[in-house]
């Protein structure tokens, strides 16, 4: 490698300790991973149990630091639920963990859970972190911390696809076959998109984790994620106000607005436990919720008085052409006309607003406006309507004046800005950002940060620039050997499962590694397999195979009553042990589940049950084969009001199964050929999600007969 890299000259001989530096700071790796977070630990973890060669880099000095710091306000939004009844399995239990990792460990070795270090049911942050220290402890030997990769670069070489340079230890560059993108993000979106004047933002990043500094201001928040309703629950305390302004977000029943995580089942969303801002909003305490307000408009902001005037502004607003090409462009400075407000002729207002007109005819507006009470929603009201209410259209026939001026003349001209805030706070009418801001806080969350990658890999985002584009197997779209682990991997199952989460991503890091291991080590995907005899007489008619070998009793169907339904029993009772306590399809719903593989020939049925597949990837694997799979999902109506509404409860009959609206089991069965299932099957919801009774088993049992029969012709 050396002498590719590092042409010998005769004139200028090779120093013996430059190739040994070289040597020395180009280690070289099968997989290379960046970033210590709860995703590359994790996946390390699984690396490091399969005696695999791998490197982890880390740019700050522990694992976990970003829990260190965030959330700003110190607590968590992921359930520490520590309690489950006594009769459930530790793997049950785990589904109701969301903070602690997969341990593959024997118990005696593995670090203490979450669940054992606080009794709070959404415990602080830095619990989070000092778990997740102790767990990586034991990958000491294969974490560079303090190492930041500076770029990652091509190389072509049969040994490596990948090098990255690095700052901050003694090694300079690292070579690897592989690399996993587990860097999480850290990237924050400026705001410069819906704020011309962005930079007098005040980032969440940098915000103290009191509210206390805020003690008796007024606040704007802007952001409608779980940050920004942290945020202001936490100023809440100290505030004399806090408006919070955002967009509407896509509803699952359509249309837009809040999309609070209670009504829509995915925890990325609004919790419940962040919503304080409901009750300040609507039970008439100051503060405000304006959801949609950044829909349309953006906002200019404007120092005034030693705080911030912010005004909501659009394209029409514009002034100039640089405005009007900018304005949907991200762009700053630009010169708005801004409504200051509105008096009656010859009013002391009045005579205020001509003044300023008069001082400043450049970029000012003073224009007569005569009020029209049939404008807009009073143009459908007849004379009857008139008559009931004792309503009289003419007391509202006013002469007012409106004054505008421009947001380039107010920036130039603090004492102007500083006359027109007061203006505004008494002719401003009902506009609902009329009083000046203390401070005004972005908290519009982060991307993925692409920079470190050299250009040439191409490497194309989704989501508006949040995610790098990946495959249903995780692979960063063309660039063979580059995978994306943790919460930048969350665009398959965006708004929906729990992926960008440590509860969902601590499994398809898991689903991660064992394709890596199906493709450079030839690790069957964990299974089981039976293997059931179509004739009489056949030795060891049925044969059970678990990932650790042949195990049952010899059986032979057709000599049987009953045909297949006899030895299809020890399936269904492998696949209820599976929906009664496996953690990853429960928290990865419609997203990873088990797939029952049925394969027959003239003599024998083969059924191949593979735990916990990305099931995209697996249907477009196993296209030409039967298969049966099974997921937890919601019914797709139970959304939005409807999830506190009495009708909630969709099914209590096994029967009625299929209404079922709360989360359940769901079985499809898809011929060999076909991406379109033609057999379903619903378990009835269950609020303790547990399925062990006759009138689940005997009903299941026959489904799957049903699907054997379909593929034998029995």
């Amino acid at each position: 490698t050396s002498s590719q890299m590092w042409p010998a000259s005769p004139l200028r001989p090779f120093p013996a300790w430059l190739a040994l530096l070289f040597l020395v700071s180009a280690e070289q790796h099968q997989y290379c991973i960046i970033g210590a977070g709860p995703a590359g630990v994790q996946l390390g973890h699984f690396l490091k149990h399969a005696h695999r060669d791998y490197v982890i880099s880390e740019r700050q000095a522990r694992p976990g630091s970003f829990f260190e710091h965030y959330p700003r306000h110190r607590k968590l939004i992921s359930l520490n639920k520590r309690k489950v009844r006594d009769d459930r399995s530790a793997e049950f239990a785990f589904r109701h963990d969301w903070n602690s990792l997969i341990d593959v460990r024997e118990e005696s070795l593995r670090t203490k859970p979450v669940t054992e270090r606080s009794k709070v049911l959404f415990p602080h942050a830095s619990v989070l972190s000092e778990y997740l220290q102790e767990f990586a402890a034991e990958q000491q030997d294969h974490i560079r911390y303090n190492t930041e990769v500076l770029k990652v670069l091509p190389v072509q070489s049969a040994e490596s696809r990948f090098e990255l340079q690095l700052s901050g230890t003694g090694l300079t560059r690292c070579h690897c076959q592989e690399l996993v993108l587990a860097t999480g993000f850290f990237l924050p979106r400026s705001g410069a998109e819906k704020v011309d004047g962005s930079e007098l933002l005040l980032a969440y990043e940098d915000l103290p984790s009191s509210g206390e500094p805020f003690e008796g201001k007024a606040v704007m928040i802007l952001g409608q994620g779980n940050a920004a309703l942290e945020t202001a629950q936490e100023l809440q305390q100290y505030t004399s106000e806090v408006h919070l302004l955002a967009r509407g977000r896509a509803l699952p029943e359509g249309g837009s607005g809040v999309r609070l995580a209670y009504q829509t089942h995915y925890v990325g969303d609004i919790r419940a436990g962040r919503t304080t801002i409901l009750d300040t909003y609507l039970l008439k305490s100051l503060d405000t919720f304006d959801f949609d307000a950044l829909d349309n408009e953006r906002l200019a902001l404007v120092p005034c008085e030693g705080r911030l005037c912010v005004w909501a502004v659009d394209a029409s607003d514009c002034i100039d052409r640089r405005c009007r090409e900018n304005h949907e462009k991200s762009g700053q400075n630009l010169n708005y006309k801004l409504h200051i407000g509105s008096a009656a002729a010859g009013s002391e207002l009045h005579e205020r607003m001509t003044d300023i007109a008069t001082r400043y005819p450049e970029g000012t507006e003073l224009e007569d406006i005569d009020s029209n009470f049939w404008d807009e929603g009073n143009a459908r009201l007849t004379s009857h309507d008139l008559d009931t209410m004792g309503l009289d259209p003419e007391v509202f026939n006013v002469s007012y004046v409106e004054l505008r001026v421009s947001s380039k003349l107010l920036r130039q001209d603090p004492s102007l800005a500083a006359e027109v805030a007061l203006l505004r706070r008494q002719a401003g009418g009902h506009d609902n950002i009329r009083f000046p801001m203390d401070a005004v806080i972005r908290c519009f969350g982060w991307t993925f940060d692409a920079d470190i990658l050299d250009s040439s890999f191409q490497v194309n985002l989704t989501h508006n620039g949040k995610y790098p584009k990946i495959t249903t197997s995780w692979d960063v779209e063309g660039v063979p050997g580059m995978y994306a682990a943790g919460t930048i991997s969350h665009s398959l199952d965006f708004r929906k499962s729990a992926g960008g989460f440590i509860h969902g991503f601590r499994y398809t890091s898991r689903a991660l590694f064992r394709l890596l291991e199906e493709r450079n080590f030839g690790t069957a995907w964990p299974q089981q397999s039976w293997k059931i005899a179509l004739s009489c007489g056949v030795p060891g008619a049925m044969d059970v195979h678990d990932r650790h070998g042949p195990h049952g009793p010899s059986v032979s169907p057709s000599c049987m009553a009953g045909g297949l339904t006899a030895p299809m029993e020890p399936v269904v009772d492998h696949l209820l042990e599976r929906i009664n306590s496996a953690s990853g399809p429960y928290q990865m719903f419609e997203f990873l589940g088990d797939m029952l593989l049925l394969e027959a020939n003239a003599s024998q049925l083969h059924l191949r049950m593979l735990e916990e597949v990305p099931l995209l990837h697996f249907h477009e694997r196993y296209k030409d084969t039967a298969r049966l799979t099974w997921v937890f999902r919601y019914n797709d109506n139970f959304h939005g009001p409807a999830v506190m509404s009495r009708d909630r409860v969709g099914a209590t009959r096994v029967e009625e199964a299929h209404n079922s609206k709360f989360l359940h089991p769901h079985l499809a069965f898809f011929p060999a050929h076909s991406a379109t299932p033609t057999m379903r099957h619903w378990l009835v919801e269950d609020v303790f999600t547990q399925w062990r009774g006759p009138d689940d088993r005997q009903p299941l049992l026959k489904f799957l007969t049903r699907a054997a029969a379909n593929v034998t012709g029995m």
